[in-house]
Parts: structure tokens; C-alpha cells; sequence
């Protein structure tokens, strides 16, 4: 029988991460920065991994294989089958990201047979004047683009958005983004 179940802590240490995520989960510091901590994770070889009850030591991968729609519900199974369809993780973005565009899910199936990837954003702390990137201000031309990108002024075309504690933003793939530095958030993603 299926229970609540609690995972083993499962951060990543990140040039680009802070000190915020250890704070955060009542861990000593450490000097190395930390940008990642998956709360919930069936990505191969970073599978969550059970703390408690008769299913310690298991990982959520296993899991989600072996109980089916007792642990994703019927109509997540129908859709995904045996594969868990999300990530939950916390994000400390001490500086910038990369600016990124996933996929949808017919591109990663058709390129790495893989699911897509749209993101939810949930700021848990900013600092004063800190922003995202989502999307572009205006229409650019392929050439325009690419031009942007080649010396490197692409910024210039992103849409720029101040953030503070409580804001949500979904990110749907193909839509071009970046965290940037000062943003402490949660981000739940296909």
C-alpha cells in the first residue's frame, strides 16, 4: 500500500547557484555554491529516493513503474504511461542562467525520444531589481536574430521582467527564457 512518501535531499552544486538552498533545507553551509535541489525527480541516474517507511532505498522511477496509476492516477498514466512526467525542484540563481528554449513534446520525441518541456516558475525570494527573461519584446527577422546572437545583443530583443516573492510565470516550451541572478524559486517542469 502507497503511503506519503519523503525523499532523500538531492542538490546540485552549480557555478551559477548560491547558499540560499542548504539555508533553506536547515543544512550546515558549505563554501561551494549550490543551484539545484530536486524535490522530485524520476530523471535517470537522479532518481528521488525514498526516506521513510517499507519502501526506503527505492527511487521514484522504480515506483512509478512498479504501481502504475496507484501512484500517478489513471488518467497520467493513460497519457504518459510508466513515465513520470515531471520534475519539482528549487532553484537558487546567485548569477544569470543561459538563455534557453526547450522543445515541445513531438520535437524531444522526434529528436531524443524524450518528453518536451514547459516550466512554472514560483519566485520564493528576489532581490531588489532582479528579472527574468520570457520571451521577446518584439518580432525579430532570422537574419535580425541571428545577428543578435552572433554579437551578442540578443538581450537587447528579450522581454524583461522585474520580479518579487509570489509571482508566478509559466514558461511554455518554445518560448525563450533565462533566471537571473538574485531569484530564489521553485520551478515545476514537464
Amino acid at each position: 500500500m502507497l503511503y506519503p512518501l519523503l525523499f532523500e535531499t538531492n542538490l546540485f552544486p552549480i557555478v551559477w547557484g548560491g547558499r540560499r538552498l542548504r539555508e533553506m533545507k536547515g543544512m550546515s553551509p558549505i563554501d561551494e555554491p549550490v543551484g539545484e535541489s530536486w524535490e522530485v525527480s524520476a530523471v535517470p541516474g537522479k532518481e528521488s529516493v525514498v526516506v521513510n517507511g517499507p519502501l526506503t532505498g527505492r527511487n521514484l522511477r522504480e515506483l512509478t513503474q512498479e504501481y502504475g496509476a496507484d501512484l500517478l492516477g489513471k488518467a497520467v498514466q493513460e497519457r504518459f504511461g510508466s513515465e513520470f512526467p515531471m520534475l519539482v525542484k528549487f532553484i537558487d540563481a546567485e548569477s544569470d542562467l543561459s538563455i534557453q528554449v526547450h522543445p515541445d513534446d513531438d520535437m524531444a520525441r522526434r529528436e531524443h525520444d524524450k518528453m518536451g518541456k514547459s516550466e512554472m516558475w514560483y519566485v520564493l525570494d528576489a532581490e531588489p531589481g532582479a528579472y527574468i527573461y520570457a520571451g521577446f519584446k518584439d518580432l525579430l527577422t532570422d537574419e535580425q536574430y541571428k545577428q543578435k546572437v552572433a554579437d551578442g545583443t540578443i538581450t537587447d530583443a528579450l522581454a524583461r521582467h522585474e520580479v518579487k516573492s509570489g509571482d508566478v510565470f509559466y514558461i511554455p516550451a518554445g518560448r525563450v527564457h533565462a533566471i537571473c541572478g538574485g531569484i530564489l524559486l521553485a520551478e515545476i517542469q514537464q
